[in-house]
């Protein structure tokens, strides 16, 4: 398996350090044999082919125009979507299951109101645990193909972060 997920992007703008790039979102739907029967073939094409923005920091080599490769460690992106399912199921879940134990008759709807809350808390938690992930999860510039086509090979390869 790569240590890094890869796609492919255009440079909008440049200032300084910092380069404005979009990503068009990319689907394997299409060659899907079940794609007639897949929530997700059914969803990308409800949702279309929208370009997403996102901004990175280079060493000063990239112009508008130029197509480059971004990169972001598997292991960040799967911890990041563990993380987003988990603490909030684990709220929803825990929250009610405490609130039994503790007090075990109250009415149907204090659990009710425990799991939202319980949920809610785990929202707060992945909030707090991105923001503290944040380096990690944001991508990083790999590969510079310049708008000209010709690959310039003293700035293919940027020093990711380990």
């Amino acid at each position: 398996m790569s240590d890094w997920i890869r796609e492919q992007g255009t440079v909008l703008s440049v200032e300084g350090h910092t380069a404005r790039v979009r990503i068009e979102r990319q689907s394997t739907c299409g060659s899907c044999s079940a794609r007639t029967g897949c929530g997700s073939g059914v969803l990308s094409e409800v949702l279309g082919r929208k370009a997403v923005e996102v901004s990175i920091g280079h060493p000063g080599t990239l112009q508008p125009g130029d197509t480059v490769t971004l990169g972001i460690r598997d292991q960040a992106l799967v911890s990041g979507a563990l993380a987003m399912y988990l603490f909030p199921l684990a709220g929803l879940v825990a929250a009610p299951a405490l609130l039994m134990l503790v007090a075990p008759g109250l009415w149907e709807g204090a659990h009710l109101l425990a799991g939202v809350a319980g949920f809610t808390a785990g929202l707060f938690v992945v909030r707090v645990w991105l923001r503290r992930r944040a380096p990690d999860l944001a991508p990083v510039l790999l590969a510079r193909h310049p708008a000209a086509g010709v690959r310039d090979p003293t700035a293919s390869v940027v020093s990711p972060r380990p």
